[in-house]
């Protein structure tokens, strides 16, 4: 590996596929390279199947790399080796993690390396199994980062020590406005995201048209319980083709932070009815540029109302939607703010050594 420039910002992802942290981190090397910041992305793991982060990167020309082999205890431990090595040698000027494993894995590395190490938490829901052990050993550790950010205050309520709250964001540049006809549902088909309630919702409404985008160990009931006017499509590698189809997306989830797939949605003028979690009511102005639903049977209230607009009241919320995107949760907006965070800790770390 060639040696990269000290003033390199790099990006740790463990990802195998490409969710709201992949979108998060693709969006921000886009943003730093935009403002004129070297970057290099770090994935954790390399699964026999390539992430498709892998092919947007190399899509994109942002330059990444592997720290480890496949997803095994070994590996990790072979991860965590090559990032020590690397930040010794290379001393970039900070490591930024997103997700537990990645986290977990550039702390360590921190305390053995004196290097400056930020740490994004993402996950509002709570986790089971193995994972619900790294995901406390991750928010537990906290206090070895330099700065903890967080993309929901809910999140911040889990961690420890302090943290920065900082709006998702999304490259507004590169998406324009349009919309089809369908009622959506995208994302992960699991218990916190609630796809049943999405199911539950068209059966109040047999004439429009729904449809699923998405995968997960919910799918067999989903296809189980699913309406006529129901479509699931399954997990979508490119949602480029997809946003223009729909005219609605509805985020029935029982946890969230700030989803990227609201941001996303909102940019193009697709109006978003979402339930009342995480983030979602300081994005959603209810009435004006989404819908707030309190409850599942609001959902359909929301909808209702939705319909009965006229199609100029429904123009007019879409540009609201896109509006708030633009002013509030952009690359162009946040961007700045993040660099200066980034610039905080660098120079703290090394007026540290200097002393």
């Amino acid at each position: 590996m060639n040696k990269t420039s000290s003033n390199e910002i790099w990006l740790i992802v463990d990802s195998r596929q490409f969710g709201g942290i992949e979108t998060h981190v693709l969006q921000l090397a886009q943003g730093l390279i935009a403002h004129q910041q070297a970057v290099k992305v770090w994935l954790v793991s390399r699964y026999s199947s390539p992430s498709p982060i892998c092919t947007k990167l190399k899509t994109l020309g942002i330059h990444y790399d592997y720290l480890g082999g496949d997803d095994a205890p070994a590996s990790h431990l072979n991860a965590l080796s090559n990032l020590i090595h690397l930040v010794k040698q290379q001393r970039p000027l900070l490591v930024h993690a997103h997700g537990y494993r990645a986290s977990i894995l550039s702390k360590i590395a921190k305390l053995l390396t004196r290097s400056p190490q930020i740490s994004t938490y993402h996950a509002g829901e709570n986790p089971s199994g193995r994972v619900k052990l790294y995901d406390w050993l991750d928010r537990i550790s906290a206090f070895v980062s330099d700065q903890s950010l967080v993309v929901s205050h809910a999140i911040a309520n889990k961690i420890p020590t302090s943290s920065h709250y900082l709006n998702n964001f999304i490259d507004c540049q590169s998406i324009s406005f349009q919309h089809g006809q369908s009622i959506a549902f995208v994302g992960r088909l699991s218990s916190e995201k609630a796809p049943d309630r999405f199911c539950r919702l068209a059966t109040n409404f047999p004439s429009l048209h729904f449809d699923i985008y998405g995968t997960g160990p919910l799918k067999q009931q989903i296809d189980t319980i699913a309406g006529k006017n129901v479509h699931c499509h399954g997990h979508q590698s490119e949602m480029d083709t997809v946003w223009p189809t729909i005219s609605v997306l509805v985020i029935c989830s029982e946890f969230e932070g700030l989803p990227m797939v609201a941001l996303e949605a909102m940019a193009r003028g697709i109006v978003i009815i979402a339930s009342r979690v995480g983030e979602l009511p300081n994005l959603i102005i209810n009435g004006e540029n989404g819908w707030l639903a309190y409850e599942e049977a609001t959902f359909s209230q929301q909808l209702q109302l939705w319909q009965s607009l006229s199609d100029e009241g429904q123009l007019a919320m879409r540009v609201n939607a896109t509006n708030t995107i633009h002013q509030h949760y952009s690359q162009q907006a946040v961007i700045p703010k993040l660099l200066k965070i980034y610039h905080a800790v660098s120079t703290q770390f090394d007026s540290q050594i200097a002393n």
